[in-house]
Parts: structure tokens; sequence; C-alpha cells
């Protein structure tokens, strides 16, 4: 008789961690394509698929130590950098960068407010007094952000966003971490 493989129980590092993988051997295929280099994309794939099996498997990653802190939660710590999904990691990090500044860099101040984008779709503009930036960012990369709590209406004007809170402890522990976005986001 045949028994059921083992199922490791869920974990948002992991499959963060996984996803980074993933996005990893997606960047090194087009590369290695646009160049003729040769491509071994499905054994890359394969193995990737094998080491994230065996952490679940083997509890590696499940770190009680550090809890995923789950946002909305007072007293449970920043978001770990990791769990922002792709698209929306980069526009908080743009964000934030430019309204929170960073280390030695000022702090501009600033908000998003609606727009219109390229494509002619709902979207968000960065305003930062003293700076001029045009690029619109989709209203579908900042939805998640909203979702997560990093980002929250201005308590004066509702049709305009800024950092909440959570996002800003979140943007200082990646700071304090030594966070060099993109560089260092495999680095889990």
């Amino acid at each position: 008789m045949s028994m059921k493989p083992e199922r490791p129980p869920p974990n948002s590092k992991r499959k963060a961690r996984f996803r980074e993988i993933a996005r990893g051997i997606v960047a090194k295929d087009r590369y290695n394509r646009k160049y003729g280099l040769a491509v071994d994309t499905a054994g890359a794939i394969a193995q990737a698929l094998e080491r994230a099996w065996r952490d679940g498997v083997g509890g590696v990653g499940a770190d009680s130590a550090n809890p995923i802190s789950a946002v909305g939660q007072p007293g449970t710590g920043p978001m770990e950098w990791v769990l922002i999904p792709p698209r929306p990691r980069t526009a908080f990090w743009s964000i934030c960068l430019f309204t929170l500044g960073r280390g030695a860099e000022p702090a501009w101040g600033g908000h998003l407010t609606l727009t219109i984008t390229e494509r002619g779709t709902a979207g968000w503009e960065l305003v930062v007094p003293g700076r001029a930036l045009d690029k619109a960012i989709g209203d579908k990369t900042i939805a998640p952000l909203l979702r997560l709590g990093l980002l929250e209406p201005m308590p004066d004007d509702p049709e305009c966003l800024v950092v909440s809170e959570c996002g800003k402890k979140a943007w200082e522990a990646f700071c304090q971490r030594g966070g060099q976005y993109p560089e260092d986001l495999t680095d889990l």
C-alpha cells in the first residue's frame, strides 16, 4: 500500500523564498536566451522545487524566534520586506525612498494623488515637494500595498495616500538591515 507523501505546513517565508528563486531562474533564462548561451531552465526549476520541498519537510525556514508578522495586529513588529509582492514592493521602495528618505538622505515628505496612467487607466502619481516626478503608478500595483496596510489615506484628504505607521516600520527595518534594493531581495 502506498502512503501519501508528507506535505509541509504552509509557510509565507518559504513561499516568498521560492518566488524569489523562481524570479531569478526566469531572469537568468531570459539573459541566457538573449545572448545565445546554453539554457537548462527545466533543471533549475526542478532543483528549486526539490530544495523548497526539502526545506518545507525538514522545517528549515520555520524560525519560531522570528515569526512572520501579521499586518494590522498591534505589537507584532514590522512587516518583512520579502513578503511584499514583487511589483508592489518595487513601487513601495520608490515611494519610501522619495517620501521617507534613507540614511543620510533627506525625507522629502510627499504623498500619492489620483491620476491617469499613460495607458489611460486609473493610477497614482507620487507628489514630492521640490521634486518633479512624472511617473504614474498603476492602481493594481498600489492596491496590494493598501490591503497590507503599508499605505493609508491622508487624514485630511482621503483621495491622497501616505505611508502608514506599519509601512514606516517596514521601511526602517529594511534600512537597518542595510537593504539595497533590488540587489538583496534574494538573500533571505
